[in-house]
């Protein structure tokens, strides 16, 4: 009897553990003011760190309000088993790049179990940063905050949140494993520079799902070292599009494989989806990588592959990319394309694509000067299904 006991006893202390509701940690109880002005960073350090520190699931809340919240990073490891950061009000970056040191504005770092929620705003504030940000020219440019940050996070949910008019990236994801985005509203002007939406490298097993993101760049960028990435239900526009890359700007760059991006629209944006890497590059990899079911709506450039990636000139042609590009579909893409190239497949002299299928293509050229075409070089496309317009090899 003592020895069933027992085991019933454990029994119902892991259900009541699965059940435990988390332990709320208000900012406000840390002296942290609703008034827009008071900087709210050491509350929110303290709340974190307390929440950290607990055994139970833990959240820091930022209620209803505007807060001002100067530079913060968050980290890990906890001993709280799930942590959520939960604002359900309007959080402010300081409007001066001045006030920023580093290259984040909320950084996430070292964390397993992180929900970032709420329904509120992160407010970047960004305007002030746009009109220095030369990073595309200079080389020596000011490095400006991203907004959101997360570095070496695990097992992470970020959804139901605002981010608006950040400084330079909305959302940096680097060195993280299993992490979903959802329900996300990501904006900036359109003419907003360096604004991408969702940046990644380096990382596995991300979900990207029901998010309206309008920038003045990429809506999502993919960077070296991405993984098993799910990109679904995006609304796009303005902006640059869903790019893989630049791949192939510096040595060592990890393998990208495993894309897909699926049932997807995109409204006025300079690009679709597009695969860039650069020319004269180093030796690189991406493969098995899917773009289908998405609709281009007034979109230039609607599908690209460009292996002569060349931004502002600031590169040398000479020599081709050396980044090996395989096992690529673009498959079930329609709408209307803004400019007479709706299709650009341009393939590395030196590492010619492999395996790219190309099949049921409808896209519309809706300006003067003829119809929509489409183009590839340096590779033979397995071509299936409606190609409109016909693909020409030149």
């Amino acid at each position: 009897m003592d020895l069933k006991w027992k085991q019933w006893a454990l029994t119902a202390l892991f259900l009541l553990a699965g059940v435990a509701e988390a332990t709320v940690f208000d900012v406000k109880n840390y002296s942290a003011k609703a008034d827009g002005k008071t900087d709210i960073r050491k509350a929110v350090i303290s709340a974190w760190n307390d929440a950290c520190a607990s055994v139970q699931p833990s959240t820091v809340l930022i209620s209803k309000g505007t807060y001002l919240l100067g530079p913060v990073v968050l980290k890990g490891p906890c001993k709280t088993p799930s942590i959520e950061f939960q604002v359900q009000g309007l959080v402010q970056a300081p409007p001066d790049p001045a006030a920023f040191k580093t290259d984040g504005w909320i950084v996430f770092q070292y964390i397993n179990g992180l929900t970032v929620s709420g329904g509120g705003t992160f407010d970047g504030q960004g305007q002030k940063a746009w009109t220095i940000n030369n990073c595309g020219t200079n080389p020596n440019c000011r490095i400006l905050p991203v907004s959101l940050r997360f570095n070496f996070v695990n097992n992470t949910m970020i959804q139901d949140i605002t981010s608006l008019n950040s400084k330079n990236f909305h959302i940096n994801i680097f060195q993280c494993y299993d992490l979903t985005l959802k329900n996300l509203n990501i904006t900036a002007p359109g003419d907003s520079a360096n604004t991408d939406g969702i940046h990644m490298g380096d990382s596995a097993r991300i979900r990207v799902t029901d998010i309206l993101i309008a920038t003045g760049d990429d809506c999502i960028s993919i960077g070296p070292g991405t993984r098993n990435l799910n990109v679904s239900r995006v609304i796009c526009g303005p902006g640059h599009g869903i790019s893989v890359g630049s791949l192939g700007k510096y040595k060592g760059e990890a393998e990208v494989n495993g894309i897909f991006v699926r049932n997807s629209t995109f409204i006025n944006t300079q690009n679709g989806v597009r695969i860039k890497t650069w020319p004269s590059s180093p030796v690189g990899t991406a493969t098995n990588i899917v773009f289908e079911d998405l609709i281009m709506n007034n979109v230039s450039n609607p599908v690209i592959l460009d292996q002569e990636y060349c931004p502002h000139f600031k590169c040398t042609k000479k020599d081709p990319s050396l980044v090996k590009l395989s096992n690529i579909k673009f498959n079930k893409i329609r709408g209307t394309s803004s400019s007479q190239l709706a299709v650009v497949i341009a393939c590395s002299k030196g590492v010619p694509c492999k395996n790219v299928k190309i099949g049921n293509i409808n896209l519309k050229y809706n300006g003067i000067g003829g119809p929509a075409q489409s183009t590839s070089s340096n590779v033979k496309p397995i071509l299936f299904g409606l190609q409109m317009p016909p693909i020409i090899s030149i």
